[in-house]
């Protein structure tokens, strides 16, 4: 079960960096609540540099585990638009929740 939660707002034009979640600071777990509006989160593998997009649609739930979780960076652009099927879109309010399990 996890003990921490975290409530991030973005705005259009904001994002999250890069990064793997601190390997020993937290547990083989972390989930993330995507309310407000949806975005791209984009994976690249820390060895190889492969990316993939993985689209997280309002009330969607991201849980990283395993190779996704140890292996891969994650990121969400700073953007104001994002690319769609019919062009771009223009990003809106979105506000994250992070369940994570803190071991040290």
């Amino acid at each position: 079960m996890p003990d921490q939660a975290i409530v991030k707002e973005y705005l259009p034009g904001q994002g999250i960096a890069a990064h793997i979640d601190c390997g020993p600071c937290f547990g083989p777990q972390i989930a993330t609540l995507s309310l407000g509006d949806a975005c791209p989160m984009r994976f690249t593998h820390a060895l190889t540099g492969a990316a993939r997009d993985v689209w997280l649609p309002v009330g969607s739930l991201c849980v990283l585990s395993g190779p996704a979780r140890h292996e891969w960076r994650h990121e969400i652009a700073r953007r104001r638009t994002d690319p769609n099927p019919s062009g771009r879109r223009a990003c809106a309010r979105r506000v994250s929740v992070t369940f994570r399990t803190v071991t040290l």
